[in-house]
């Protein structure tokens, strides 16, 4: 595992952006608000997009076959960790925990490693890069790690009850600015207690990327995997 946080800046072609989704994977009964992970993966892979998710263990746990369906559909699975905690709030051992658990529940749903790890917010330093590289599972387990370039914040719009339209606004905009880049969006949410149940309840990314592609596309972006900035 390389463990330097990785970006995409100075990395990716002018107008082009790598889609990427954290704390997932969901799933939802009927139609309205709320995750469908393998829906957002199905359309993606419909409109030949490569994409990433980044999932949490803990959300693995629930929905045990929702990873190789990902996969199946031609995208990546990454690690987020077991439950979204900060890293720098948590001792040596907890930090490899909330890795290794969560590449270990991974592997028994089918994903082959080495695959690509994401810091919850991410939140990475020395202490904790010395930490991940004293654990040889880690570094053997995993490619490397990953950040993100434009965050169009669509978390706070699955707070607020926003709409798709808000949302897929809100990321024009941020691509616009930064011309290419990782993108960091959300098909689910992994944060504890209330906010979390209201974010996930208020989640709409499959309606705002099915808004957002062809606004991109219109506007000269192209899509690359995450390998593309490796």
């Amino acid at each position: 595992m390389d463990t330097t946080l990785r970006f995409g800046a100075g990395r990716l072609p002018e107008r082009s952006l790598v889609f990427t989704f954290d704390d997932g994977p969901g799933a939802t009964d009927g139609p309205g608000r709320g995750p469908r992970t393998v829906e957002l993966a199905q359309y993606l892979a419909d409109e030949q997009i490569d994409a990433t998710f980044f999932m949490c263990g803990k959300h693995v746990e629930q929905h045990r076959e929702i990873p190789m369906q990902v996969l199946a559909l031609g995208h990546r699975v990454g690690n987020h960790t077991w439950s979204h905690r900060h890293l720098p709030e948590l001792d040596d051992d907890s930090i490899r925990d909330e890795l290794n658990s969560t590449r270990q529940i991974l592997g028994d749903c089918g994903v082959e490693g080495p695959i690509p790890f994401r810091p919850p917010w991410g939140e990475w330093d020395a202490r904790i890069e010395a930490a991940v590289r004293a654990d040889e599972t880690i570094l053997t387990g995993h490619s490397a790690n990953y950040g993100w370039d434009l965050d169009g914040m669509d978390w706070q719009f699955w707070w607020d009850m926003g709409s798709p339209q808000e949302c897929a606004n809100s990321y024009v905009k941020t691509a616009l600015e930064h011309g290419s880049g990782v993108v960091l969006m959300h098909d689910s949410t992994a944060d504890p207690g209330t906010p979390g149940e209201q974010m996930r309840a208020g989640n709409l990314a499959v309606e705002a990327v099915k808004i957002l592609v062809p606004r991109l596309r219109a506007e000269g972006f192209t899509f690359v995997p995450l390998s593309a900035i490796d």
